[in-house]
């Protein structure tokens, strides 16, 4: 974390933590599995496209795109290959009695070009609070193992993830970028996904600048901005207000009381979402076009938010 104050370790014994709410959240980690919650009577009913929804030239499509969604979503919760989820889902139908058809495996490649998905905060009720953050996602490249045992470079290719969660851990925003794109210069797109209120904005030092403030400014006035400015940042008259109030406040008060007063640990939140993330989808992504790698970043996002809506552990301490 940029400019995160360092505090003096305690030699006190770990923290630990009891979840309170164990018999929901062991119910909502089991629902996970369920096939049924993935392959749901919803999007049954609308495998087929409505005239509405396509009117391009040509035939008309056989799967609509909650179906390429639904079977995109599908592929990640289980890690499958296009191949294998298209053999997968060929057994649910089979198994479940229904009588619909299947994508192949090239029809899911190419509709996840350009796909059209489901709103990120369906049935969702957003917090009040946009957290930002990013990560890298390889998508090619020989790993550490490779490297060290014949002596070759990684020749790696990766691509940013960009996420904007709330303080309900849902996920409200999302971009996949390349790598060259700056953290700031994605702060825009993903403010233009937000269409709700928000008070509170908070990031780490990678996103301080003007262009990030003037950002949220257009996107929501008056909304509080928590950015830690670099060691050798100074006030300058012309600057964001509110990022020469936290100069002023740290070389008042320090680094560390700046975080308590605003509260700047609540950030954790983001990187906790980026850690979930990488648990339950991985760190790899598994298309190798932008376009497709972007879908696939999407879906699996509306997953984890799926699996957010299910439950999440309540924990207090207890030592």
């Amino acid at each position: 974390m940029p400019y995160k104050c360092k505090k003096q370790k305690s030699k006190s014994k770990k923290t630990k933590y009891r979840v309170t709410n164990w018999p929901k959240y062991n119910k909502a980690l089991r629902q996970r599995g369920d096939i049924t919650f993935w392959f749901s009577e919803d999007a049954i009913a609308q495998w087929t496209p409505t005239k509405e929804e396509y009117q391009g030239m040509g035939c008309p499509r056989t799967y609509s795109d909650l179906a390429i969604e639904t079977a995109l979503m599908i592929r990640q919760v289980f890690s499958l290959t296009l191949r294998a989820t298209q053999g997968f889902m060929e057994t649910l139908v089979k198994l479940m009695g229904l009588e619909i058809p299947i994508p192949d495996y090239s029809c899911l490649s190419r509709r996840s070009d350009g796909l059209k998905l489901q709103k990120l905060l369906e049935n969702i009720e957003p917090g009040s609070h946009v957290i930002i953050d990013s990560s890298g996602l390889k998508v090619y490249g020989k790993d550490e193992w490779h490297q060290e045992k014949h002596k070759v470079k990684a020749n790696r290719t990766w691509r940013k993830l960009h996420l904007a969660i709330d303080e309900k851990h849902n996920i409200i925003a999302t971009e996949l970028t390349t790598k060259r794109v700056g953290d700031v210069s994605a702060v825009p797109d993903l403010l233009n996904q937000i269409e709700h209120v928000f008070d509170t904005f908070i990031a780490d030092g990678a996103y301080d600048g003007k262009p990030t403030y003037d950002a949220i400014e257009e996107k929501q006035p008056g909304a509080k901005v928590i950015i830690p400015p670099p060691k050798n940042g100074v006030v300058h008259e012309d600057g964001p207000s509110q990022r020469n109030e936290h100069i002023e406040t740290i070389n008042e008060k320090g680094r560390a009381a700046w975080q308590d007063i605003t509260n700047y640990g609540r950030r954790a939140l983001v990187e906790l979402a980026m850690l979930r993330y990488k648990t339950l989808i991985g760190n790899r992504l598994k298309a190798r076009e932008l376009p497709r790698q972007i879908a696939e970043a999407q879906a699996s996002v509306r997953a984890i938010n799926k699996m957010t809506q299910l439950g999440m552990p309540v924990s207090v301490k207890v030592a």
